[in-house]
């Protein structure tokens, strides 16, 4: 069941409709065959446990497969891995668009702050020690709350840096000589959203990076 045609909701924070087979891979430790979900809102791993909703800690996170996709810990933090060369690869990560979510507030006739307030009141305390929730309740709720607007962030994820895929960001990695890499950009036809070219611009600022 694919990511992109499901619509998270305050209720169901996930991205994915359900929780999906896959394998997590521990920093240490044989992979470990799961049901997993990954939490849009805390950015966090979740599985499936005798029926409850539990949380994976991030440290101890490396990589991660949930049916074809491909998951690494950056940062701490659960990204989508879009393409890969020798060099690294480049990782897209989802969030919950909070101007976006506030700017809703109109259509349902209430203050933004309150939908804000609501819709993350309704997401707090999903998973991990805090409250384990049963999952087929959580479910069964989900159509109930509010559709989550999404943003997307993509990086450029080398073995020393992560880069915030942006020009600005870019052109800010130590050693990068600017004027070559208006070059480079302009040559190659480099689009910000697009992995494979990303990919292109990755490999050549790797030169750049020890």
């Amino acid at each position: 069941m694919s990511a992109q045609n499901h619509k998270p909701t305050t209720t169901w924070p996930y991205l994915y409709a359900d929780f999906q087979p896959g394998e997590l891979k521990k920093n240490t430790g044989a992979p470990i065959e799961g049901t997993y979900n990954i939490h849009i809102h805390l950015g966090t791993l979740h599985f499936i446990e005798d029926g409850m909703i539990r949380e994976v800690l991030s440290s101890e996170i490396f990589s991660l497969r949930i049916g074809k996709d491909y998951y690494a810990n950056v940062g701490g933090t659960i990204m989508k891995v879009m393409a890969r060369s020798d060099n690294g690869f480049i990782a897209k990560e989802t969030l919950i668009d909070m101007a976006a979510l506030n700017a809703t507030g109109g259509a349902y006739g209430s203050s933004s702050n309150s939908i804000a307030t609501q819709a993350l009141s309704s997401m707090e305390g999903i998973g991990g020690t805090r409250s384990n929730m049963n999952h087929m309740e959580l479910k069964n709720s989900k159509d109930e709350g509010q559709i989550l607007p999404l943003k997307e962030k993509m990086f450029l994820v080398l073995p020393s840096a992560v880069v915030y895929a942006a020009k600005k960001d870019v052109s800010a990695v130590y050693g990068v000589d600017k004027k070559a890499l208006n070059s480079f950009l302009k040559e190659n036809k480099v689009k910000w959203n697009d992995p494979d070219s990303l990919l292109v611009l990755l490999d050549y600022i790797s030169t750049y990076i020890d």
